[in-house]
């Protein structure tokens, strides 16, 4: 009979330690991972409960907020990059037991966070409605969603701020307190959409704009709070209010060395995301519906690997502060193989009740048939994104930024799109074809981010 020690050995990891004994490696990444994971959940809650409130407007109001966010996203890409600037050389610093480092990265940080939302400001006010005209909206969406755009890049400095604090934090090795904050303003955010979209407690009856007030004020205490943490009390790293606010190039150089190729990265990926989708739209209404659905399905999934990509991006960067390679390399194995294991059985279920999990969302049959063939497609791409996204955050953890870039470039636009189109448009097989270069977009990146791995260029990267 099989001894069941080895299972509750695994089962450790979820056991509270005893004061004094030291963390295992899987239970320093699990407890980065879960309350990352979390947040992850809360932060796409953000938009489903914005959309669930704007639903029962029309379709012009769900168009329009729709569209709106998919602008602003575009916009917000660049905090994105700057917050994994900041996290990679905060964790760097924090392993090289350099906590004023850690502090001065923060304050520039902030000072590029300030600089960036103005020009933000001005591109969402200014090319808002021309774009959104371009791209085809009917004149009632086009005015919606342009004034979503100019209220939320108006403020655009709470958003970046949540980024850059969320940074510094997870760097430090705190995933729970974003996640609170988080949590946190969701609640604020259902409350307001509540009383702002229909004139509850008092407050003007506004419409779908008032999701635009209500997302803004909660993204504002999200990031009072999350100063606060920084400067007054959390678990991992206090900044002091006084010093280091005058601009230092050497620093902010370094933020941008690893800033700007992780913003192109996620730039380039969205632009891509954008086309392909637009090559479906022409393939009509059923085929545009199955690829929402599983889209929103397979969104599921990726979680986990995104939360063990942050445990990853944070152990990585500071084992290389403290000079402990062979612990860097350690902790990106052992975050991708909880991680694989994690996506394998949501790869499973999918396989197995991929009919039925579509069926949740539609009850046309036709719908219902694409989506099911697109479910196996994702269902058996779960391992290779589970390698593209883990051990391409380790390498951006170790400040290999530039080699993740390249190869999302070339996964994006040569492969999901090129392929894509050459599959599904040219030789004619539809949805099917275009999903094809769905496929080999993972299939590659996943390779090449193995490969670019297992080369150890990363362990000498400077930073």
């Amino acid at each position: 009979m099989a001894s069941p020690q080895p299972w509750l050995a695994r089962l450790a990891i979820f056991r509270k330690p005893r004061p004094g004994e030291p963390l295992s490696l899987k239970r320093q990444l699990f407890d980065l991972a879960w309350p990352s994971l979390i947040e992850n959940m809360l932060q796409t809650m953000l938009g489903v409960v914005d959309l669930i409130f704007v639903g029962k407007l029309g379709a012009d109001a769900i168009a329009g907020i729709g569209l709106g966010n998919q602008l602003m996203f575009t916009l917000v890409v660049a905090f994105m990059g700057l917050g994994v600037g900041t996290t990679v050389l905060v964790a760097r610093a924090i392993g090289a037991r350099e906590p004023q480092d850690a502090h001065h990265v923060f304050k520039q940080s902030l000072i590029l966070t300030v600089a960036l939302s103005g020009i933000l400001a001005v591109l969402g006010s200014v090319l808002g409605e021309p774009v959104l005209r371009w791209m085809g909206a009917t004149p009632a969406v086009t005015a919606l969603a342009s004034e979503f755009v100019r209220i939320t890049s108006l403020f655009s400095i709470f958003i970046g701020i949540m980024f850059i604090g969320g940074g510094t934090l997870r760097g430090a090795g705190d995933t729970r307190t974003p996640m609170l904050i988080t949590a946190f303003i969701n609640v604020v955010n259902i409350v307001l959409d509540y009383a702002l979209i229909f004139g509850n407690f008092g407050a003007p009856a506004m419409g779908a704009i008032g999701t635009a007030y209500a997302t803004t004020i909660a993204r504002g205490v999200g990031s009072a709070l999350i100063l606060l943490a920084l400067f007054r009390s959390n678990r991992a790293l206090v900044i002091p209010l006084r010093g280091n606010w005058q601009i230092a190039p050497p620093i902010l150089g370094r933020i941008m060395k690893i800033g700007l190729p992780a913003a192109a990265e996620n730039i380039g990926f969205q632009l891509g995301l954008i086309v392909f989708s637009a090559m479906i739209v022409g393939l009509g209404t059923a085929d545009i519906a199955a690829m929402n659905i599983v889209f929103n399905i397979g969104g599921f999934s990726i979680l986990p690997a995104f939360a063990f990509g942050v445990a990853a991006t944070t152990m990585v960067g500071q084992s290389m502060g403290a000079g402990n390679v062979p612990r860097a390399e350690a902790s990106a194995w052992q975050a991708l193989k909880t991680g694989m294991v994690w996506m394998c059985i949501m790869g499973l279920v999918y396989l197995a009740a991929r009919a039925q999990l579509v069926g949740l969302y539609t009850t046309d049959a036709e719908v219902i048939v694409l989506g099911s063939m697109l479910m196996i497609m994702v269902g058996l791409m779960q391992p290779f994104q589970a390698v593209a996204v883990i051990l391409g955050s380790a390498l951006r953890g170790a400040g290999d930024v530039r080699a993740t870039m390249l190869i999302t470039f070339f996964s994006t636009w040569c492969l999901r799109v090129g392929l894509g189109y050459f599959f599904g448009i040219v030789l004619g097989l539809g949805l099917l074809g275009i999903w094809f270069g769905w496929c080999s977009d993972f299939i590659f990146r996943a390779a090449a981010v193995l490969l670019r791995f297992r080369t150890g260029k990363w362990k000498t990267m400077k930073v």
